[in-house]
């Protein structure tokens, strides 16, 4: 059989009506909780970018806070240096007078002895850092020769050039044998520089 209406047409009309509204307000509900969902998630991001910003700059802080710190270090760093140069500036020709004249002592022929020795560090020159000037007696001309030849040896590395400026004869003093006045000169080679430039500086791993 086929259905018979028997609500009058104004009543399905309102019915229809109610429903659409019912759609309406479900659509809504349904658009604001989307609105609402999206909105915490934000906010969450929101929240959580604004956490890492301030760890982050708590994180600057120290960092800032250790640069202040070694900002003192740096300031040793730079007098050390300029330190430094200066010794290296003051003892660039330090001659090793010491260790020069000890060869000295060692080495001087046996017919040989020196009456004045005079010595004097200069950088005028290129590879010499000093002078030394000698004046000494021995019994023959060849003493004197012995002497040159002392001084060319590779025992006294830091000594260059040594020649003999003068030699003469005269009588030893209350004797009747003669002896030979000389006086020599040389240069000092890089050879003559002391180490105390490397013991003064200590070593500071970088």
């Amino acid at each position: 059989m086929r259905p018979i209406n028997l609500l009058p047409r104004a009543d399905k009309g309102a019915a229809t009506a109610r429903r659409r509204t019912i759609m309406v307000i479900l659509l809504g509900l349904v658009y604001v909780a989307g609105l609402a969902a999206v909105t915490m998630l934000w906010n969450g991001k929101v929240d959580a970018a604004e956490q890492r910003l301030t760890d982050q700059q708590a994180v600057n802080r120290e960092l800032q806070a250790e640069v202040a710190a070694y900002s003192a270090a740096d300031e040793l760093r730079v007098e050390y240096e300029e330190n430094v140069a200066l010794t290296a500036s003051v003892l660039s020709v330090d001659v090793a007078w010491g260790r020069l004249l000890n060869d000295f002592g060692r080495l001087i022929p046996e017919r040989v002895w020196l009456e004045n020795f005079v010595g004097a560090a200069s950088s005028e020159i290129p590879g010499v850092v000093g002078r030394i000037t000698v004046a000494g007696t021995g019994f023959e001309f060849v003493d004197v020769s012995a002497w040159l030849r002392a001084l060319d040896e590779a025992r006294f590395p830091g000594v260059i050039g040594s020649w003999v400026t003068n030699a003469t004869e005269a009588q030893a003093a209350e004797e009747e044998a003669s002896v030979i006045s000389f006086s020599s000169t040389a240069g000092l080679s890089d050879a003559a520089i002391s180490n105390r430039l490397q013991e003064r500086i200590p070593e500071v791993s970088g």
